[in-house]
């Protein structure tokens, strides 16, 4: 940065009306007029794209994806969320309809495997970095094992 004693001097003239906002400005931030120009001045030279920052044009650009985005990513949180449910209760009148008309004996091996899919579907929503796919061998394969020990 430049010694400002030996940067260029640079008078302009502004309106009334800019000349008291950078005043209110430089109060509000307990900072020197000149400080809140060179400020200004920068920022506004890095947002026309006469100069580059690389932090102030990345956090520029991450604002701007993010406002874009951001009622995307809530639309398909709300989808996804339905579906969810949608899902859960289809999981349970498939449990339900699977157990009717069967002896007791078969209803419990069935709301059994209905427990343990039901435990291996919160392991999964668990999940960070595992292989999903060997999750569901593991998965399957448990399933598999129990029922045959039943």
């Amino acid at each position: 940065m430049t010694d400002r004693h030996q940067a260029p001097y640079i008078p302009f003239r502004c309106s009334q009306e800019t000349s008291d906002l950078i005043r209110q400005l430089a109060k509000e931030q307990h900072r020197p007029k000149s400080e809140v120009l060179r400020d200004l001045v920068n920022k506004g030279l890095t947002a026309t794209g006469a100069k580059t920052e690389d932090s102030e044009i990345y956090a520029l650009v991450q604002r701007a994806v993010k406002e874009t985005l951001q009622p995307q990513v809530e639309r398909l949180a709300a989808i996804s969320a339905k579906a969810t449910h949608i899902s859960g209760a289809a999981f349970f009148m498939s449990i339900f309809a699977a157990t009717q008309g069967r002896n007791p004996a078969e209803q419990r091996q069935i709301e059994e495997a209905a427990g343990t899919a039901r435990e291996l579907g919160i392991q999964y929503l668990k999940l960070k970095d595992r292989d999903i796919d060997a999750f569901l061998k593991e998965g399957a394969k448990r399933m598999t094992d129990e029922s045959e020990e039943s």
